[in-house]
């Protein structure tokens, strides 16, 4: 299958998803954005809220991220009956402990309240850690859990007493994306420089090497962290409060943005981030994908984009690098055509 036809498909298959659990809502919050320079999760973010426009849903009645969650805030907005929705990605298990903790809180703080939880990767290496998130949720009655792979699929049936369904992840509501800048380099090798990296760190073999997690200071992240910090003192949390909720979906684009440039500066894209192979995917971008520490790009690639055309398997960078000289030598890169924003 042709990128562009993929991404059609991807993007229908999660609309028809979300349909029967978001469609309905009506008093809900919108729970962790994420206020840190990884593109990816912005990309999720603004999928979240674009997916929730299409599909009618009104605007979210409180929205947060970690630093400024409120559990009294939250109920008041909400009230008993009010939804929770927990921002999708790959934070649930015990990687990122500062995400679980925070969903873990308000599946036992909110017993009441449904919840739904958009697309994540499960991940655990420790067996406490699952144990005390099992039993968190399997206390709660009333609990969707969205998955975006196969694997997280199995562990959410074995583990958790929730509802659990496949679904692709949220930056699929963005497609197709225009390509912002003509390629710069042969091949832009995005490579992680965090916990979840499975690649020896060293020189790429043609093109160049970098991480977006870098982040240059920019004024709506400035006003971010300022709000955020005045959220949490009491004479200004109203005003700083509804500030910074209008501060969030700009500052998620400007990243997204800077995100989109980097990978647009490659003929070919080598990654091993799971959005630097779908956002390659919405830029129509020919890529080589390598595996994380666990398994997430592999599991993701299995459930949902195996066989698209101009997108291949790597197990090292080595091999990666043999795969990009063939395309490039090949003739096979084909400059993608522009679509729609």
């Amino acid at each position: 299958m042709d990128i562009a036809s993929a991404v059609r498909a991807l993007r229908a298959q999660l609309l028809d998803t979300l349909r029967p659990v978001l469609a309905p809502l009506e008093a809900y919050a919108l729970i962790d954005f994420p206020n840190y320079p990884n593109v990816g999760d912005s990309a999720i973010y603004l999928g979240q809220l674009e997916a929730l426009r299409v599909l009618g849903a009104p605007r979210p009645r409180f929205i947060c991220d970690f630093r400024t969650y409120d559990r009294a805030e939250l109920a008041r907005r909400i009230g008993r009956a009010g939804t929770i929705v927990l921002t999708g990605g790959g934070s649930f298990g015990d990687l990122w402990p500062t995400a679980q903790r925070l969903r873990e809180e308000i599946v036992g703080a909110f017993p009441g309240n449904p919840i739904v939880q958009l697309p994540q990767t499960i991940h655990f290496d420790q067996p406490e850690s699952l144990r005390r998130a099992r039993a968190t949720l399997d206390g709660h009655e009333n609990v969707t859990l969205l998955v975006r792979d196969g694997r997280s699929l199995e562990i959410a049936g074995n583990e958790f007493r929730a509802r659990a369904q496949l679904c692709p992840d949220m930056a699929f509501a963005l497609g197709p994306l225009r390509r912002p800048a003509q390629p710069a380099h042969a091949a832009l090798w995005l490579l992680r420089t965090d916990k979840e990296s499975a690649t020896v760190p060293g020189t790429v073999p043609i093109g160049v090497k970098t991480d977006w997690l870098s982040e240059p200071s920019t004024r709506l992240r400035a006003l971010s962290y300022t709000l955020a910090g005045a959220v949490r003192r009491r004479p200004l949390e109203r005003v700083a409060r509804s500030l910074l909720t209008r501060v969030y979906e700009p500052l998620a684009r400007q990243r997204l943005h800077r995100g989109l440039g980097i990978l647009a500066s490659g003929r070919v894209v080598v990654t091993d981030r799971l959005h630097g192979h779908i956002l390659s995917l919405l830029l129509g971008i020919p890529h080589v994908v390598l595996d994380n520490s666990y398994g997430k790009l592999s599991s993701f690639r299995a459930t949902w984009t195996s066989g698209i055309d101009a997108v291949h398997d790597a197990e090292s960078v080595p091999a990666a690098g043999d795969i990009v000289k063939r395309m490039t030598e090949a003739a096979a890169v084909v400059q993608p055509q522009h679509t729609r924003a």
